[in-house]
C-alpha cells in the first residue's frame, strides 16, 4: 500500500495542474474554488486596472468569468475579452455570461497566450491573474502581448509575491515563482516598460486545510 506521504503529494500534484488548466469532471469546482480564492485580489486589481469608457480590454485566464461584471460596471461602452487555456472554462465562463456575449460587448476564446488570436495594436489594456507563474516560456507570451497591444497601451501582471507562491504546497508542480525585480527584467527584455510595481496585502485564505496570509504584486508595464 503507497505511504500516505506519496498520496498526498500525487494530490497535491494533480491539483497544482487542475490551477493551471481545469479540466473534466474537476473543472467547475476548481473555477468556483480559484473565485474564493482570489476574490479580494480581484477587486483590487480591477482599480489599479482602472478601466475607461469605450477601451478594448483582453484577460488571460479568466477561469469561469464570473468577475467580469465588475470591469462592465467600472466604465461606458467597454469591449471586454477573454482568453483561457481551459475548454471548461470557457464553456463556463459563457455560460455565466450570456447577455454580455449576446450583446457583443464580451468575446470570449479559448487557447494560449503564446498565440494570441487577436490582431496587432488591438487593445488598450490587458491583465492576468496568477497566470504568468505556470508561463514556461514567458518570452513567448509577453511577444504576443506586446504584439496585441496599442501604443501606450498597457499590462497588468497581477502574481502572488515570491515568498507567498513558495509556501503553498502545490508551487513545486509547474509553477515558477517571481521577485518583483526577476519579473520587471523579464518584462524589459521583452520591450515592455516597467511604470508601477504595488504590493497587494490579501485576506487569510483557505487552501488544502491550510490558512494563508498571502501577498501579490501588481506590475504595470508599458508598450
Amino acid at each position: 500500500m503507497p505511504e500516505p506521504n506519496f498520496i498526498k503529494r500525487i494530490f497535491i500534484k494533480a491539483y497544482a495542474g487542475q490551477l493551471r488548466k481545469p479540466k473534466g469532471i474537476f473543472a467547475l469546482r476548481v473555477g468556483n474554488k480559484m473565485n474564493e480564492l482570489n476574490s479580494y485580489l480581484y477587486d483590487i486589481s480591477i482599480d489599479k486596472i482602472n478601466p475607461e469608457d469605450n477601451e478594448a480590454i483582453l484577460e488571460i485566464g479568466f477561469g469561469n468569468g464570473k468577475f467580469f461584471e465588475k470591469i462592465f460596471a467600472k466604465a461606458e461602452d467597454l469591449k471586454i475579452y477573454g482568453l483561457d487555456y481551459s475548454s471548461e472554462m470557457v464553456k463556463a465562463a459563457t455560460d455565466n455570461n450570456k447577455s454580455s456575449v449576446n450583446s457583443g460587448k464580451l468575446f470570449l476564446k479559448c487557447g494560449s497566450s503564446d498565440r494570441i488570436p487577436f490582431d496587432d495594436n488591438f487593445f488598450n489594456k490587458v491583465f492576468c491573474i496568477n497566470v504568468a507563474q505556470f508561463w514556461e516560456n514567458p518570452s513567448a507570451h509577453l511577444k504576443e502581448i506586446y504584439r496585441v497591444l496599442k501604443p501606450g497601451g498597457k499590462f497588468f501582471t497581477i502574481i502572488r509575491t515570491k515568498e507567498s507562491t513558495l509556501m503553498m504546497p502545490f508551487s513545486k508542480y509547474g509553477f515558477t515563482a517571481y521577485t518583483a525585480e526577476e519579473w520587471e527584467i523579464i518584462l524589459k527584455a521583452n520591450n515592455l516598460n516597467c511604470i508601477n510595481t504595488s504590493v497587494i496585502t490579501e485576506r487569510p485564505v483557505n487552501l488544502n486545510n491550510g490558512d494563508y496570509k498571502l501577498e501579490s504584486y501588481c506590475i504595470i508595464s508599458e508598450k
